[in-house]
Parts: C-alpha cells; structure tokens; sequence
C-alpha cells in the first residue's frame, strides 16, 4: 500500500507536466481548429532553446522562460499569420481543417527534427540545473523526487489558470471564444478572425515553450525527444476533450497515473500500452472526450 501510494504521488506529478504539454495543442485546436503535427518538434526545439542559454550563459530554464516564452509567442504568430493564414483562406471552404494545413505541419515535424538532428547528433543532453540534481523529500523521507517535478507539477496549473481565465475572463478572449465558435459571424461583428487565430497559435506555442523548460529540467534532451510527447499529448488532448484546457490538464493526470501505477503490477512496456488502451476506449465510447462538448 506504501509502494501505491508513492506511484500514485508520482504518477500525479508526472502527469502534470503532461498535461502543460498537452494545453497549448489543445488552446490551438479549440480556436484555429488546426491538429499541429508539428508539436513535438516545436517542444524539442524550446528544450534545445533551455540548453543553449544553460550551457553558454548559465541561465536556469525556469528564469529563461521570461524570454523563451514570449519569443515562441512572436514564433507561433508569425507562423500562423505568414504560412497558415494564406492556406486557410485558399481552403476555407473546409469545415475543420485543410489538407494543406495538416500536410505543412507534418512537413514541418520532420523537417525541424532532422535540422535538430543534423546540429546536435542524437546524443541525449542533460541540463544539470538545481532543481534536477536536488530532491524534495516529503512524508518523513518516503516520498523523494526532484523538484524540478514539483515545479513543473505547479506550473501545470497556473499556466493552464491563466490561459482560461485569458479566454473567459478578458475582453481578448470573448473575440477568441466568438472566433473559434462561427468566424464567419464574428467577422461581420468586425473581429479581425486571422489576427485572433494568429494570438490563439501563439499562445499555444508559447504554453509549449513553457512546458518546453518543464522538460528539459527533469528529462534527457534529444531531437526525438519530441516524437514521444508530441504522440502523447495528441492522446492526451483527444481523451481530455478537444478544444478543453481543463481537460488537458485531465488527461494528463490520467496519463501519469496509468504509466506509473501501472508499473506496480506489470512492466512498464505494458503500462504504456493501457494507456492506448484507455485512449481508445474513450474514443469508441465518447469521442467527445471526458470534458469535450458535442458541436
């Protein structure tokens, strides 16, 4: 029972950074409407933006997101607006996403992982900042792991409570929620539509970039490194509910869960894999996912 409920503690820490994986591609979908494959890669590339600034000029991740995250900001909109803006327009006709968008992000997932590969080789490279050489010790000792977890457990929430309350609570966020709901009517209410799709990207992007330094801290960075959670973050934002920063955040508790409760009573191979079990469990059953709204 001991043993349970440490995997349970960490299970639900693990989670969190999965889940602020998972945030900024689901505040991307629910506005834009857009699955970007190019996910995991653009999380690889903030982890290399950590390192680079840990190894050259000895900045903490967490200090460095002051700068990263609003640069991924700049990235992420300059992205939507130069390359995916013209693409939607061309196929506007569609009703979710086109094809040419899909196809460009999928291009784009390649194409930055084997710029990172030809850089960087595939050795893995290790930030060995404070919060990962040094570890909480909780429950009289029975409880250890790094803070580096803790923190980015913490920063799950607080970057998943800004972003809501950025998209319900301000007057940025009533032009988003009204684009994202019909943006043919919130063009004639006078919303610049590809300027808002434009923010929502970046925000995305920059939760990502944030989520980019969680990893680096506690987790060996490489350029394939964005093929594991980029793969689980879909899942993720699918079983949580597409479009639902809550249930991102969800979903990633779940996921860290089952991988690591899991793991008391069967390999971790095949804990992995109840995970895709439960994903398309979900699927079948409710394909809204657990907080997704049917349209």
């Amino acid at each position: 029972m001991n043993n349970l409920f440490l995997s349970i503690l960490h299970g639900l820490i693990l989670g969190g950074a999965y889940g602020l994986i998972a945030v900024g591609l689901s505040v991307i979908f629910g506005v834009v409407r857009i699955i970007n494959f190019a996910h995991g890669a653009m999380l690889m590339a903030s982890a290399y933006a950590y390192y680079e600034l840990f190894t050259r000029y000895d900045v903490d991740p967490f200090l460095a997101m002051i700068v990263i995250a609003p640069l991924f900001f700049v990235i992420g909109f300059l992205l939507q607006k130069v390359v995916i803006r013209p693409l939607l327009i061309r196929e506007r006709a569609s009703v979710l996403e086109p094809t040419s968008v899909m196809l460009f992000t999928i291009g784009l997932d390649y194409a930055i992982a084997n710029l990172y590969l030809m850089i960087y080789t595939s050795r893995y490279k290790t930030l060995n900042t404070w919060a990962y050489s040094n570890y909480a010790r909780l429950f009289d000792g029975k409880f250890v792991t790094q803070y580096s977890r803790i923190i980015s457990f913490v920063l799950a929430f607080v970057v998943a409570g800004i972003l809501w309350f950025i998209i319900n609570r301000t007057e940025l966020g009533k032009r988003i929620r009204a684009v994202s709901q019909n943006r043919d009517a919130a063009a004639l209410c006078g919303v610049n539509v590809h300027t808002t799709y434009g923010i929502a990207f970046g925000l995305g992007t920059a939760a990502l970039a944030i989520a980019g330094a969680c990893m680096a801290s506690f987790y060996l960075v490489s350029p394939s490194v964005g093929n594991v959670f980029g793969t689980k973050s879909f899942m993720i934002v699918v079983l949580g509910g597409l479009g639902s920063i809550p249930g991102a955040i969800i979903g990633g508790l779940i996921f860290g869960l089952i991988e690591q409760v899991g793991a008391q009573f069967i390999t971790s191979t095949m804990a992995s894999m109840l995970s895709f079990i439960l994903f398309l469990i979900v699927l079948v059953i409710k394909p809204d996912g657990l907080l997704g709204k049917k349209k």
